[in-house]
């Protein structure tokens, strides 16, 4: 199995962007839940994400009309996450879980509407008067690749890089590929990165649909992978199939105090379940383990100082 060393780790999530703290108040029996002003669910709570500032990580402050929320959650986790880190970063290997399609924030309502006959959405009205009335931007927000896109650019990585989209296994299929880019040599390190939001209209009526229970929550996680005895590491890991498939990812601990994340709830059933071994099927039925030492102590969380130039 690959062993690879974690040397930097970067959270957003409804209880703050500190990983000990997060684990914390998970223990205190604190929550990040508060009410969702959603008029197609009254009285929804969710976990939502304060801001986030993206004014130090945007190269042009209006493309952040292109970015899905995913995006915008993702990008400051990652840009904190390379924060003085020396790796070139045209070698710096990027790899994200994604949803499959993220939802429209009701932008294509408009256009719905407009190709609807006798209630039903009509071909040919979506070809004239739906097509007229389209977004033209909505594209660059719903395409599951572009949030990987969208980090890239901004942020200058230019190494490997790889999109998997599906639930919260895509993150930690993201971190397997990563892992075994970097044991390989085909990059330094590897930035991984799962980001996903369920706290507008859309989605949660999407995860009722698919008869998931709790409320919805937003997220981010970003981890750097580096080669085993790194001497900055945080702890290590080790990932690779399992003989058994007697546990899986849910419930989790965290979804109580942080709502139903998607995507992100892989990586954070990695940072804050209990040292040990995580099992979870991803979607071709193998298996990923993770197996955590503990970490090294809150002051080792974040390596970079706080003032480093993104």
């Amino acid at each position: 199995m690959p062993r690879v060393a974690v040397t930097r780790v970067e959270l957003s999530c409804a209880l703050g962007e500190d990983v000990q703290d997060v684990v914390t108040a998970i223990e205190a029996g604190k929550s990040g839940l508060t009410p969702l002003q959603l008029d197609a669910h009254p009285g929804a709570v969710g976990g939502v994400v304060p801001g986030p500032d993206l004014k130090p990580w945007l190269l042009r402050r209006k493309d952040v009309k292109l970015l899905s929320r995913a995006a915008i959650l993702a990008l400051p986790v990652c840009g904190r996450a390379l924060r003085g880190h020396e790796a070139p970063k045209d070698q710096l290997g990027l790899y994200f879980g994604v949803r499959r399609e993220p939802p429209d924030v009701e932008e294509g309502h408009a256009t719905m509407e407009a190709s609807a006959k006798d209630g039903v959405v009509d071909l040919l009205q979506l070809t004239t008067a739906g097509k007229d009335v389209y977004p033209p931007l909505l594209p660059l927000r719903t395409l599951p690749n572009l949030v990987l896109a969208h980090v890239a650019i901004n942020l200058g990585v230019m190494g490997p890089s790889d999109t998997f989209a599906g639930g919260p296994v895509a993150g930690l299929m993201g971190l397997r590929e990563a892992a075994w880019a970097v044991v390989e040599g085909r990059c330094p390190a590897a930035l991984v990165c799962a980001a996903d939001s369920a706290v507008d209209a859309t989605s949660l009526r999407d995860l009722r649909r698919m008869g998931v229970e709790g409320a919805p929550g937003e997220a981010a996680v970003a981890i750097v992978l580096e080669p085993s005895g790194a001497p900055n590491a945080l702890f290590e890991l080790e990932i690779g199939p399992a003989g058994s498939g007697d546990d899986t990812l849910t419930p989790l601990p965290h979804h109580a105090a942080l709502g139903v994340c998607g995507v992100a709830d892989g990586l954070l059933a990695l940072l804050l379940s209990p040292p040990g071994p995580l099992r979870v099927a991803d979607g071709s039925g193998a298996w990923v383990v993770v197996s955590r030492a503990p970490w090294l102590g809150r002051d080792r969380m974040r390596p970079a100082a706080e003032d480093d130039a993104p």
